[in-house]
């Protein structure tokens, strides 16, 4: 590491007259405390305190608090109020981009951080940590990834880093190595580092100072080193106190009903306000231009990739044959009605394809289909905590995430109906050249395609319409999509909950869509006529 990069070590955070209550919980009331540049502070307690909540609001990451978590007082990092993009943070769950290599999570680190990130190249930086460089990041051991992220996050080079439960759920020997890795690194890259854990035995060899989060006090308390001793004392009482409250429910049937209602309310605002946020969005104002169209690209082959485009093409043909093949089957009076019939059902049939099957059809199959898919990927990242540590980097998810999701259905969703279009056209030629022998293809494209060719045009009549409902569709389906899976997830039923509500929010927004459309757009047509 260069002399250039150790000099932004020198970080000292301080917290003053914080208070944070948790729905009707105070965690802490007017507390203080300050972390000293180039050294290892613990912040413990038993869990249930708000050590994690602290530490988000160190790193500046208050964006998914909503009005569950109220805080006041400050927060501060060399002077300057706390804010995403100014502390990095080793997540517990590591928080890494596995659709990424290891060289490119440290590549997209150095090109968030600018002129800030680590000169260090991205190899060089995976081999002083001993991450291999040619592994996919989805197939690293726990303790590869783990180093990965401490990697990622040196690349990006923040003043400081904060770890999130480093040792959680390890055995003691486990806790020991990762301890001996912490510290390590700090001896090498020199940054002020803050260990948020209710693990003490196995961090407390490494650490210059210690603070207890008191649930009792609400305060910050720091213990002096020759008490270190007695935190064990200290915190079981604590322990006892956390549980008993959290026995004790504090929300009764009647708050919970006035929650219910008060959320009802709030669904129209916060539909305009997605609304808004999605305009908004499709500037691509990205941090990194590169890794913006990386993710743009991402998205676009979610949204259409080759089972979407199979699926699409699949549905096309299943709407061609049935329309065509069944609407002549089933015709009342066959032998007197076809001649005197075929030629305007021909039109009808081409007009309805083009305009009012295929695009149906195909929108609620991509709500459905390519929603859900986008909806599992962000609801993941959120569980993840991969969408908290893009903010780490500066990197604001409605632009990084929601524009390329909100591009990527613009662009698909006419592509892919076109697709499916063009393979109903077809399918319905070759179902009417089947069921009746006797007209030939000629006949098939003049009657059925009356309604829809122009002279003045190369394009269908209609199609500023039907683009019109297209891309509307396309749209509310991306902001359902992100919207639902950027809800906070505690549990991977959480992320399957999104998913469903997705292709149920996203379906019925299409179908309402194309009714609202069908009340302008067919005013006064008669197909094929004059």
């Amino acid at each position: 590491m260069t002399t250039a990069d150790k000099t932004s070590s020198n970080a000292r955070i301080e917290v003053k007259d914080l208070s944070v209550i948790a729905g009707k919980k105070v965690l802490l009331e007017n507390a203080n405390a300050s972390f000293d540049a180039g050294q290892i502070t613990l912040i413990v307690g038993p869990s249930g305190v708000g050590k994690s909540i602290l530490m988000r609001l160190i790193a500046g990451l208050t964006d998914g608090f909503g009005d569950a978590i109220q805080y006041m007082g400050d927060v501060t990092i060399n002077g300057k109020q706390a804010r995403s993009g100014e502390a990095g943070v080793v997540f517990q769950s590591f928080a890494l981009f596995d659709e990424l290599s290891p060289v490119e999570n440290i590549r997209f680190a150095k090109a968030c951080g600018g002129a800030h990130a680590s000169d260090v190249s991205a190899k060089e930086i995976l081999a002083e940590l001993n991450v291999p460089a040619n592994v996919p990041t989805s197939r690293l051991s726990g303790g590869q990834r783990q180093r990965l992220a401490i990697a990622r996050t040196l690349a990006y080079n923040p003043p400081a880093i904060l770890y999130d439960e480093p040792t959680s759920g390890l055995d003691p020997f486990t806790g020991q190595q990762v301890a001996k890795l912490i510290a390590d690194t700090h001896t090498r890259f020199g940054k002020t580092s803050v260990i948020v854990t209710h693990d003490y035995h196995s961090l407390m060899p490494i650490a210059d100072r210690i603070y207890v989060l008191d649930p009792q006090l609400k305060q910050l308390v720091e213990v002096e080193r020759e008490q270190w001793a007695t935190i064990p004392e200290k915190l079981a009482p604590m322990a006892s106190k956390v549980r008993a409250e959290e026995e004790t429910p504090d929300v009764n049937t009647l708050e919970r009903l006035a929650t219910k209602v008060k959320s009802l309310f709030e669904t129209t605002s916060n539909a305009m306000l997605a609304l808004l946020t999605g305009v908004l969005s499709l500037l691509p104002v990205w941090k990194s231009p590169t890794w913006g169209l990386r993710s743009l690209l991402h998205f676009l082959r979610m949204v259409t990739g080759p089972t979407a485009i199979l699926y699409l093409i699949a549905s096309g043909f299943i709407s061609g044959f049935v329309t065509t093949y069944f609407t002549f089957k089933f015709l009342p009076f066959t032998d007197y009605t076809k001649p005197l019939l075929l030629e305007d059902l021909l039109t009808a049939l081409g007009f309805a394809t083009y305009r009012i099957f295929v695009p149906v059809l195909s929108c609620v199959l991509i709500a459905a289909r390519c929603g859900a898919a986008v909806t599992s990927d962000i609801g993941g990242r959120q569980y993840g905590n991969q969408v908290d540590a893009l903010r780490t980097f500066g990197n604001r998810p409605n632009f990084f995430l929601l524009t390329p999701i909100l591009w990527a259905f613009l662009i698909g969703t006419p592509l892919l109906t076109f697709a499916a279009y063009y393979t109903a056209r077809y399918t319905s030629l070759v179902t009417f050249l089947a069921t009746h022998p006797g007209h030939g293809a000629e006949y098939w494209h003049q009657y059925s395609m009356r309604g829809l060719e122009q002279w003045s045009s190369y394009l269908y009549k209609g199609f500023g319409w039907l683009i019109a409902k297209l891309l509307v569709s396309g749209f509310g389906t991306a902001i359902i999509a992100y919207r639902n899976g950027m809800s906070p997830k505690y549990s991977s039923a959480d992320v399957s909950r999104s998913v469903t509500s997705t292709i149920l929010w996203a379906t019925l927004y299409v179908l309402v869509v194309h009714f609202v459309f069908s009340m302008f757009e067919f005013e006064n047509i008669v197909p094929g006529g004059k």
